[in-house]
């Protein structure tokens, strides 16, 4: 039995999304019709070596109702107007909610490895039903099973390896929205102020230095096993600290937030010069 060649080997394949293609594809899914199960759209990114990395998407029209039906042209026109001020990121697959993979999925695999010239696209699921109380989010690349390669038995589609990547501006933004995670009225949020957000990094490095001391104080009582793996990461991101003594360090961090305690110090001064000389322009006119 003989697999279809394709420019990508599964075994060399893997994938990386960043989080706005998730949410782009959760708003789709919220503005569908009523009559839709699920919802598709186009997958843009690039392949770097086999590395693809899906950096954005948008949504195309489609009917599963009583016959597959793709808005195709709709796609090439979207596509177009990405790649005008996009030029590095074109077509590299599809997307679709739900957890399955049916036969309308093969069929639409197919629509977009002829506008990808017979490339084997990508396609990304996203699990917007929740199953097992999680969102599933998988990558798959789709293979025609044959016995000689003119004939066709049929497709499979295998799982890519699949890891959610981000940019530093997108982990702020991340981290802005997590805050409303145990809000029970589920308020906007705003983003942190430089104080706030310097106090809430040095309490997350003071939990993470207290969890690293109690794994370390119980593996030298030998209440669990050490993890090899994990003691040689440790090694090196101690060897990778400064070597300083205490004095100089702490004088070091003294400065720094005295540094920013009074650049805080006079933004809020120069709001209040503002809002003040607001005041009597308006008084005055």
């Amino acid at each position: 039995m003989q697999k279809e060649s394709s420019i990508f080997l599964p075994s060399q394949v893997s994938v990386k999304v960043h989080p706005v293609v998730i949410f782009n594809i959760l708003d789709h899914y919220i503005r569908r019709n009523d009559n839709q199960d699920r919802v598709i759209g186009t997958l843009l990114g690039f392949n770097n070596d086999g590395v693809i990395e899906i950096r954005n998407c948008f949504p195309v029209v489609h009917s599963e109702s009583e016959q597959i039906a793709v808005e195709m042209e709709y796609q090439r026109k979207m596509l177009d107007l990405h790649l005008k001020s996009s030029p590095r990121e074109p077509i590299i697959g599809w997307y679709a909610t739900g957890n399955d993979i049916n036969e309308n999925s093969v069929h639409i695999n197919n629509y977009y490895r002829e506008e990808m010239g017979n490339i084997t696209p990508i396609h990304l699921t996203v699990d917007t039903g929740l199953f097992n109380d999680t969102m599933g989010i998988h990558a798959y690349q789709a293979h025609n099973l044959s016995l000689t390669p003119d004939s066709s038995l049929g497709s499979y589609f295998s799982k890519l390896p699949l890891e959610i990547l981000s940019f530093e501006a997108e982990n702020a933004g991340l981290e802005s929205i997590a805050q409303t995670k145990y809000s029970e009225n589920q308020q906007p949020t705003s983003l942190l102020s430089e104080l706030e957000s310097l106090k809430t990094s040095l309490t997350k490095l003071d939990d993470m230095l207290d969890q690293i001391t109690s794994y370390i104080d119980a593996v030298e009582k030998g209440t669990i096993q050490g993890d090899p793996h994990l003691g040689r990461f440790l090694a090196k991101t101690i060897q990778a600290l400064p070597k300083a003594n205490a004095q100089v360090m702490d004088k070091v961090i003294n400065n720094s937030v005295k540094d920013l305690l009074m650049i805080v110090y006079l933004s809020s001064l120069t709001r209040s010069q503002l809002a003040v000389a607001e005041k009597v322009r308006q008084s005055l006119n």
